[in-house]
Formats: structure tokens, sequence, C-alpha cells
């Protein structure tokens, strides 16, 4: 009796080596056999040894793979998070702490906060924050030896930001020119903020209510620079001390049809409108000093009592 199986199958189900195979019993019969035919048959299947090998590796110009160094580790955003990780990880296994920390850590991921963030350090935020340290230490050097020369004095400028609140707001550029939005100016300078808000809310200029929208933020007798006379109830009000506008961009132009075929532009005006506030402080301290610089002055003189200078005979010509 023959045997016909194909190769493939035995090479799936055989290792490398030899392999008993035996027929199942009823494909096998006493009578069909000689007695003397072993009921089991070995086979002996070669194994092959195969090797990878292509001519490009004699090929002196090819690219090689570059080799990995422990930098290159660096490029990987796991290995470089867990590295950061480990190095904001307190080291404790000597300590007498290590029972606590541990207690703390394992209570907060039950609680569901595993994630450690990484703690922001100083030299983390120092690109941002201190971009030039050394001309910072130099502007700082500068001070203290300011400071130490004036012995502590302060001039009359810093005194004055000290005690005086002043702030300066600039609109966004508004679709309308320079000759129509500086009439609002003039009209809102040396007034109150709230008398200025209800000029421009009444007013019938077209920006003028959105120019109120932007600026919308909350008694002695004085006199003021155009020669009114105020009375202040609440020195720390706050009042508009100057009003002007300025030229923006152009918005866009279109085309202009004119006579005899003739062509022109228009363009569009952009104009923005800029406030200085202050306190009424400021206007009170500003007339004193008026008042002061009056009184030093004395009285005027029409022939002061002073040597004739450039001498000459001109009435005698």
């Amino acid at each position: 009796m023959s045997i016909q199986q194909p190769t493939r199958r035995f090479a799936l189900a055989l290792s490398s080596g030899y392999t008993s195979f035996a027929p199942p019993p009823s494909a096998i019969s006493d009578t069909s056999l000689p007695p003397n035919l072993p009921l089991t048959t070995t086979l002996a299947i070669p194994a092959t040894r195969r090797s990878k090998w292509s001519l490009s590796n004699l090929n002196p110009f090819r690219t090689k793979a570059p080799e990995k160094t422990p930098a290159s580790d660096l490029d990987d955003p796991m290995i470089r998070r867990r590295m950061m990780e480990d190095s904001a990880t307190p080291k404790l296994s000597d300590s007498i702490f290590e029972d606590e920390v541990s207690a703390v850590e394992q209570k907060r991921r039950q609680s569901g906060r595993a994630e450690q963030q990484v703690p922001i350090r100083p030299q983390h935020l120092a690109p941002t924050s201190d971009p030039d340290p050394q001309s910072r230490q130099r502007w700082e050097r500068k001070m203290v030896i300011r400071m130490v020369r004036r012995n502590g004095a302060e001039t009359r400028s810093e005194i004055i930001r000290r005690t005086e609140r002043e702030m300066r707001y600039r609109s966004p550029y508004l679709a309308t020119s320079v000759k129509k939005l500086v009439h609002l100016a003039r009209q809102i300078t040396d007034r109150p903020l709230e008398d200025a808000l209800i000029q421009m809310q009444y007013s019938k200029k077209k920006m003028a209510r959105r120019s109120a929208t932007t600026s919308s933020s909350r008694p002695k007798k004085i006199k003021s620079k155009d020669g009114s006379w105020l009375i202040i109830s609440d020195p720390s009000r706050i009042y508009i001390a100057q009003a002007w506008v300025g030229r923006g961009p152009w918005r866009g132009s279109r085309l202009v049809h004119l006579g005899r075929g003739r062509k022109g532009t228009h363009q569009k005006p952009s104009t923005s409108i800029s406030f200085v506030l202050k306190e009424e402080n400021t206007r009170i301290r500003e007339y004193e000093e008026r008042l002061a610089k009056e009184k030093k002055q004395g009285p005027w003189i029409h022939l002061p009592n002073r040597p004739i200078s450039a001498q000459r005979q001109y009435y005698t010509w």
C-alpha cells in the first residue's frame, strides 16, 4: 500500500527534524498488509537555512541608518515625559517621610487624580518673563544707584504719578473722517466723565454713541484753562483732560465716474479718538500752581527801574 499525501501538509504539521506518521486504523487492515511491515513510517524532512543578503551591501555610497545614541531617546515624547515625571517625583527612599508621602500619593490615585502635573519652574518661564537678564540687571543697578544718590527723595513727576490717577484710552478705528470726529473731541474736553457721556449719548453725531460705549467707566471752585469757573464737589471724580483724533488706514476705495469720460477714486477713511482721563485733584493742583506763579511774578510795572540798554542817539537824527 502506498500513502499519497501532499508535501505542503507535512511541512505545516511537522517541525524540522524527524517526525513519525501513523496512518489511521481504518485505512490499514491485517489482510492487506504483510505481517512484517511496521505500522509507523519515519519521514526525514531536511531543514533549509536561509540568509538575507543583497548587492546593496556592496555599495559604498549607500545611506546608513543613524546609530542610536542616548540623546536620540529624548526625541521620543513618551521617554521624555517619563524622564520629566521621574525628575519631578521626590526620591524619599532613605527618608523618614517616605510612608507619609506614599500614603498621600495612594490617596490621590484613589480619588482619580493619578496624573501628576509637571511643576512650573522659573527656568521654564525665563524666555518669556526675563528674555534679557543682563539688561535687566544693568537697569536695576542703575535705579539703585540713582535712589542712593537722591537719598530716597522723589521728583515732582514721580510724586504726581503716585498720588494722582491718570488713564489713556484710544478707541478702535471708526468708519468716519477726522473732520467729523474732531468736533466731538472738542465738545467733551474738560468735562466730567458723566457729563461727557451724556453729551455723547444725546449728540447728533453718528459716532458719538459708539465712542460713549467704549469709554464708560464712572465742591471746590476753580478756573479751568479755557477761563470757565467750575465747582468740584468730589476731588476723586474723573474728568476728560484731553481728547484728540488720529487718522487710521484706509478702509477701501471705490471708482467714481466724472464728466467728460474722466474717473477718480473715493477712499474710505478710518479715524480713532483718544482720551486722557484724570482726577479732579489734578485740575485743582494745576489751578493752585497757576495762582502761585502769578503771585510770585508780582505786579506789572509799566516803566521798570533798570538801566537802559543799547543807548543810541536816534532821537537826534
